[in-house]
């Protein structure tokens, strides 16, 4: 049989403190306790006894043991279980069934487990119910009934009192009774029965106006809750929306390419949109270096903004003066002339000259390379035969251009 999901998950927190003022004698939180699970414990007793009639006044006997017990209820997290428990034991006591039926595990083995694994199995697999019922009537989610079937499965194997086990998901044949919720007149009516079996004086509030508040449903509180979670981080975020990036920007001197290096380190919880960099107002590439750090090459001296943004929009500027680039190209040292060779030396007091790119154009459009080109023996170029332009440059592109002209 089933009924699928048709109960609201309970906040349990809620519900324990119904449980406690019950133990301590309120008959109204007992009335709101029992508008909360009646209709869970009737669908259990109808999945045992396969009759309506009799699951009703089979519930009225469990609720007013409830009532008589719950001040002995130590803990009233285990509430929903240890109700069903006396559910399960009103049905034994009137159906004087001993044995599971199914004849997977007897009715003693089952109940000489611990409350929570017993229960569980025993509306498993004398009851025939399905788990999503089983979480149903406990309150407790699919996950949590599956660790106690494997703890009950586990104590039963030690025990060596298994009968044969038949597959997973074999459960008990019953026929079950239609499962149909209590009206509030019944529910009203069984509840007065239960207090005039206790000689307990009747609760004030009617069950029609229980029944409607049901502020015992998780999902109302969950909402709420969520409502108010998302109000509070939107609270707690709103200044992140106005957060200014905090930065440095540190200079190394001599960078690999030869020219320096500006780090600018971002202090920022919130993540970088991106940084700019321009200098003369013409733009820099900036780079990468970490999750965030970037830096900065600039190829000419001069006034260089840098501009972080965060992912907020916020941005913040600075400026700093770049004096330290390498602006003067190689100078003319000395020049000679033999009867082959014309020879040149210069020298270049920034980063110096590189002489791997040292070439010449004669008039007429013919490029010309030196010999040699390097610091020791100078630039070598055999003699011209008409009028060159040579140029030197060093390694970040200034270059010394010399014109040649013979006499």
């Amino acid at each position: 049989m089933g009924v699928k999901s048709v109960f609201d998950r309970l906040d349990q927190t809620y519900l324990n403190d119904l449980v406690v003022r019950s133990g301590q004698g309120s008959s109204n939180a007992f009335a709101e306790l029992f508008a909360s699970v009646a209709d869970r414990q009737l669908h259990y007793l109808c999945s045992a006894f396969g009759d309506r009639e009799q699951a009703k006044s089979a519930l009225a006997d469990v609720f007013a043991a409830a009532w008589r017990d719950l001040p002995g209820l130590t803990r009233p997290e285990l509430f929903m279980i240890w109700l069903s428990r006396l559910s399960a034991n009103k049905y034994f006591e009137m159906s004087g069934q001993e044995r599971a039926k199914n004849g997977k595990y007897t009715l003693s083995q089952l109940l000489n487990l611990p409350l929570a694994e017993s229960q569980i199995m025993l509306m498993k697999y004398e009851h025939g119910l399905t788990e999503s019922e089983i979480g149903d009537i406990l309150n407790i989610g699919r996950s949590t009934i599956r660790r106690f079937v494997r703890l009950g499965r586990k104590h039963l194997s030690r025990g060596a009192a298994a009968a044969a086990e038949k597959p997973d998901n074999a459960v008990a044949e019953v026929s079950g009774g239609e499962y149909s919720p209590l009206t509030p007149v019944e529910a009203a009516d069984i509840l007065d029965k239960v207090f005039e079996s206790c000689d307990t004086k009747a609760n004030t509030v009617p069950m029609e106006a229980l029944s409607a508040y049901a502020v015992y449903r998780k999902e109302r509180f969950s909402l709420q809750r969520g409502i108010l979670a998302i109000a509070i981080l939107v609270f707690m975020m709103l200044p992140m929306l106005f957060l200014i990036p905090g930065y440095s920007v540190s200079v190394e001197e001599n960078g690999e390419r030869g020219l320096p290096v500006y780090t600018v380190n971002v202090k920022s919880v919130l993540p970088v949109g991106k940084v700019l960099a321009s200098l003369k107002n013409h733009n820099l590439p900036v780079y990468e270096a970490g999750a965030r750090e970037f830096t900065i090459e600039p190829t000419r001296n001069g006034k260089l903004s840098i501009t972080i943004e965060l992912v907020n929009r916020q941005r913040t500027s600075g400026e700093y003066d770049v004096v330290n680039v390498d602006s003067q190209g190689p100078q003319l040292v000395d020049n000679k002339t033999t009867d082959d060779y014309f020879i040149i030396r210069v020298e270049d007091a920034g980063i110096g000259v590189d002489y791997r790119e040292v070439y010449a154009i004669s008039k007429s459009g013919t490029v010309y390379y030196p010999v040699t080109s390097d610091s020791e023996e100078g630039i070598v170029f055999e003699y011209p035969e008409e009028p060159w332009d040579i140029y030197i440059p060093d390694h970040i592109g200034n270059t010394l251009h010399l014109a040649i002209s013979l006499k």
